[in-house]
Parts: structure tokens; sequence; C-alpha cells
């Protein structure tokens, strides 16, 4: 007796023998729109992805933000650099405030002496920094993006400063300062004018205690606060 052929029994009992060949494309067609409609979409799984990625960074551009912009914390004392290498660092007490401009008479009587940043007794550009721990470092320079160079967040004044005031700071310091000593009526009227000649009308010009002998030069601080120019006794330096 003849073995059947393996094919011949394949043949007899495939299931699609005796289906009609156009029946049989409706059902390749009816198949392939279910499993195309079942099938996972990968476009929408990239855009998922995307999506998170993009959220992810928006947290750390806010992140980094408030990072390299911060109004100082600490208020013991003001660092006033007389490099940018940080090595020698004065440090100020704030009077009315934190601002980097009380450096400024450390520059013009000459307690802060660099020939390298500015001759003596005149007073640089002036950037103020915050370090981790809330301290404004005062850096002598105008390159607006040392702070971040250096790890430290750029310095944001007070809120309502304008940069009018600061205009005013830089005007006075190299006329209201212990080297050139004009008198206190005269340091009153220069503050009175620079503000005038800005157009600021909400700050006014006072005197902190009257000068003695032994202080009877006047010094500038600012109150934001207040919204005041205060001027301080100090020492007389020689030119």
């Amino acid at each position: 007796m003849d073995e059947p052929d393996i094919f011949d029994a394949l043949r007899e009992d495939d299931p699609a023998v005796g289906i009609d060949p156009q029946e049989a494309a409706r059902l390749k067609t009816r198949v392939r729109a279910r499993v195309l409609a079942h099938a996972v979409p990968r476009r929408p799984f990239r855009r998922r992805v995307l999506v998170a990625v993009a959220v992810a960074v928006l947290a750390l551009g806010v992140a980094a933000a408030w990072y390299l912009t911060r109004q100082p914390t600490n208020p013991a004392g003001i660092g006033c650099a007389e490099d940018l290498s940080l090595d020698a660092v004065h440090v100020v007490t704030p009077i009315g405030g934190l601002d980097p401009h009380q450096c400024a008479p450390l520059w013009a009587d000459g307690t802060i002496t660099n020939p390298d940043i500015a001759p003596p007794g005149q007073v640089p550009p002036l950037v103020g920094c915050v370090n981790d721990t809330g301290t404004l470092i005062v850096l002598p320079t105008d390159d607006q993006r040392v702070c971040g160079r250096l790890g430290m967040a750029n310095y944001i004044p007070p809120a309502g400063d304008t940069v009018s005031i600061l205009e005013v700071q830089n005007r006075l310091a190299g006329h209201i300062n212990p080297k050139t000593c004009p008198t206190f009526e005269d340091a009153q009227h220069l503050a009175q004018q620079a503000l005038e000649d800005v157009g600021i009308d909400d700050w006014t010009v006072t005197i902190a205690q009257p000068p003695t002998d032994q202080r009877p030069c006047p010094t500038l601080a600012i109150d934001h606060t207040t919204r005041q120019i205060i001027l301080v006794p100090a020492p007389h330096t020689s030119p």
C-alpha cells in the first residue's frame, strides 16, 4: 500500500480550499483593516516624549532663571572686591539697604585701589552679584555676565528701584566722597539737583547726623525702603 504524499494531505486539509477568490480578497481587506485599527501608533508616542522633554526643559529654565537673578538675603555685610579674582574683598556694613553702590566710597577715598582697574580715587563701574549664601558681592567691571562666570547670581535691585536712581548714584559718587569732601550743604544741593536732572521727584536727601571735626566729609548711603539719599559723616581722606 502506497504511503500518502504529505503535500497531498496538506492540500486536502487546506482551509482555504473551496473559498471564492473574491470572498478571500474581502476577508483579507477586513483583516488588514482590523490590524491597522488596533495597532499602536508610533507618532503620538514620540509626541508625548517631546512634550515631556519640553516640560522638563521649561522647569530647568525657571529654576536657572531664579538662580541667575536673585536679591541678596544676607544683611550682615557687602563684599567689595578689588578685582575679579575675589582674592581681596573689603566687607562694609550696609547702610539703608543692600546696594552695590555702597562700595563706591571705598574706591573714591582710596580704601580700595587697583591701578589695573581704575586710577586712584576714581570709581569704576560696579556690578553686583549674589553668592550661594545670599551675600552681595560687588565687582569692579561693566561686564554684566561676570556673575555667571564666577558661579554667582546677578543682583536684582529691590522692587520699585529704577535705572534712574542708579544713574544718580553713579553721578554723585565722584563728587560726594571723603576725598573731595564737600560741605554737607553743597552735598545736599548736588544730590537734590541730580534727582531733578533725571526726573525723580519722590526721593529726598537727608543728613544722618551732623558732621564733626573727626568726621567732616559726607558720604552717600541709599535707602530704597524710605526712598532717601542719606549723607553720612566720614573722616577726610587726603587727595
